[in-house]
């Protein structure tokens, strides 16, 4: 075992002590961590797993509780109960793994996970004595706490010990288990319904008179409780993981101010790299940036200073509104739901005769199929729309987001996702439900392609980069719960969205309705202004490419992030609203003919 390095006796500043503690963990700066990787992973696998569950789940749902509501009021309710929880957790544990610590609350939010699915695959509605709906709302808020609290606990932990330069690629790592949790739990729904079809065919449950109801209903409601109990797995695996790493250094040592626990925790997670250092006489002397003025402690002056006086607010609001911005988008696309799905699959619209409002809300398409076949092309529509592309997404974004500035890809992947989505909502205007309906479905796969190569990953590493340890989960907590209140806008307002008055036109969630054309340019809008805030108030997070270097960009390390706006502007970064309508006023001045310039005030702009 390797000896226990103390800290030298030269060391007596906070900025020679993080220097020496970031020299043992960049001294290989590309290092890909696994042990903190699968930490950070294996419980964002399992909230992805479980908050993406829900779609699958709830025609079964549907077809045992409410087989006769056509309105979809508890499946969207039971969706945002979900997300609302998620908001909160993220508020909260981010506050908390500041205040408390990172891994003195990792594990909490997976066993409040791990309660409340035993909870609700045990849910009862009694003899008529308790509203199931209700009981599964207030669980899956429960669950959603849990699994809000995992985005800041994993971001601030992956982000603190990982090395400089592999630092975005272990978050986008982390981040690829959102769709691979989402293409999980459809994989489980297939394996379950399959298995449940070979003994006992649900084929003839059709939810008509003629068949026997309780029968069906039955084997429907086990169905959605395995899919649902499946998910309690991943979260017993990742809970041991937690015990298999301590608190970053940096946290120890800017917030707590535990300079000798902050090298023990460091050494004892990179031991080889320590080894070499110890059998390296020079290594102490290596030029790494130097900190001093960074928070001590999560308090109310601090950040009225380090926010207010400095200027930092504009950071969060920039992370924010852009995380934000997707999410209403990405939840009302991305989340799979059933209704808009079997419309952008459906080839034909619904004949005269049908009554879209008499249309059950288990069975999405328009062919009354039974509910063996509403699940099964469930399942397979989101698996082809949204799960594959958005895990391809993911991938390729892990490869190329050391070759790329991460302000320009975010602002160019929203702008490329607001092109995309005014072409998709034409293009559904113009083939939907007709034969060349398929054009739809490959738009909207490239829609979700586009989500994870891009601002989905990149509204998730941003927040976690930007700030300074003392500050870091809170407004990656806050970041991430502007995206939830997105979500759940969107998902209050989509079902309901109509937009015209013709009778075609029905509400987004009917069959045979036009409206989603429209959701797609109104999407697209929303994407476009998410560009505008990342250029208005995002930074760059790496270091100009040298003249005939590497193609690989260097990542600035976190002190040099956590200065904030002061450094940005000092290093010729334009942050803030007029600041960048005056360097573009100024740019168009240079460029005009000598006898059209007027001069310039002389009046500095007020910086805002």
């Amino acid at each position: 075992m390797t000896s226990q390095l103390e800290l030298p006796p030269d060391l007596e500043t906070r900025s020679e002590k993080r220097t020496y503690i970031r020299q043992i963990i960049d001294l290989e700066p590309n290092a890909f961590n696994w042990l903190v990787w699968e930490v950070s992973a294996s419980g964002f696998f399992t909230d992805s797993y479980n908050l993406f569950a829900t779609n699958v789940i709830l025609p079964s749902l549907a077809f045992v509780y409410w087989p006769d509501n056509n309105d979809h009021k508890n499946e969207s309710l039971i969706n945002i109960m979900s997300l609302v929880g998620a908001l909160v957790g993220q508020l909260l544990f981010g506050y908390l793994a500041d205040r408390l610590g990172r891994t003195r609350l990792y594990g909490i939010e997976l066993l409040i996970v791990i309660v409340t699915t035993i909870t609700v695959c045990a849910a009862s509605q009694g003899v008529d004595s308790i509203s199931i709906v209700a009981w599964i709302m207030a669980m899956r808020f429960a669950m959603g706490i849990g699994i809000g609290g995992e985005y800041p606990l994993s971001a601030a932990i992956c982000t603190e010990w990982a090395p400089t330069q592999a630092r975005p690629r272990m978050m986008s790592a982390v981040f690829l288990m959102q769709p691979l949790g989402q293409l999980v739990a459809q994989l489980v729904g297939l394996a379950v319904l399959a298995g449940y079809n070979r003994t006992n065919p649900l084929t003839k449950c059709m939810g008509t008179p003629g068949e026997d109801p309780s029968w069906c209903r039955s084997q429907v409601d086990s169905i959605w409780r395995w899919i649902i109990g499946v998910g309690a797995i991943p979260a017993v695996v990742a809970i041991y993981f937690r015990f298999q790493i301590k608190d970053p250094g940096l946290y120890d040592l800017d917030v707590r101010d535990r300079g000798q626990v902050a090298v023990e925790n460091t050494q004892n997670l990179y031991r080889e790299n320590l080894r070499e250092l110890q059998q390296n006489a020079t290594a102490s002397g290596t030029n790494l940036h130097r900190v001093d003025s960074l928070p001590v402690q999560l308090t109310l002056p601090d950040m009225r200073d380090y926010f207010w006086n400095q200027g930092n607010w504009r950071l969060l609001a920039g992370t924010s509104a852009c995380w934000f911005l997707l999410d209403v988008a990405f939840y009302g696309l991305g989340i799979g739901s059933p209704q808009i799905l079997a419309n952008v699959w459906a080839s034909s619209r619904p004949t005269d005769g049908m009554d879209v409002n008499d249309h059950s809300s288990w069975n999405p398409g328009l062919s009354n199929p039974s509910i063996y076949e509403a699940l099964l092309e469930n399942a397979e529509r989101n698996i082809l729309s949204v799960c594959l592309p958005s895990l391809l997404g993911s991938l390729l974004v892990i490869w190329l987001i050391d070759y790329i500035p991460r302000k320009q890809f975010l602002i160019y992947s929203f702008l490329a996702l607001a092109l995309l989505m005014f072409i998709t909502g034409g293009t559904f205007r113009a083939v939907a439900y007709t034969e060349k309906f398929p054009a739809t479905i490959v738009l909207v796969a490239l829609c979700n392609f586009l989500f994870n190569f891009g601002a989905n990953t990149l509204t998730f590493i941003i927040p976690a980069e930007l700030f300074p340890t003392s500050y870091r989960a809170t407004c990656h907590g806050i970041a991430a719960a502007s995206g939830k209140l997105g979500s759940v806008l969107v998902q209050v307002i989509l079902p309901y969205m109509k937009f015209d008055a013709n009778p075609r036109n029905e509400k987004v969630s009917k069959p045979g309705s036009t409206s989603l054309g429209y959701v797609f340019l109104v999407f697209g809008g929303v994407m476009a202004l998410g560009a505008l805030f990342a250029w208005v108030w995002i930074p760059s997070m790496q270091n100009p490419r040298a003249e005939g270097g590497s193609l690989v960009l260097q990542n600035k390390t976190l002190e040099e992030l956590a200065e904030g706006v002061e450094r940005y502007r000092s290093d010729g970064q334009v942050i803030g609203i007029r600041d960048n309508l005056k360097a573009v006023y100024k740019g168009l001045h240079r460029r005009l003919p000598q006898r059209q310039r007027e001069p310039l005030g002389e009046e500095d702009v007020e910086r805002k």
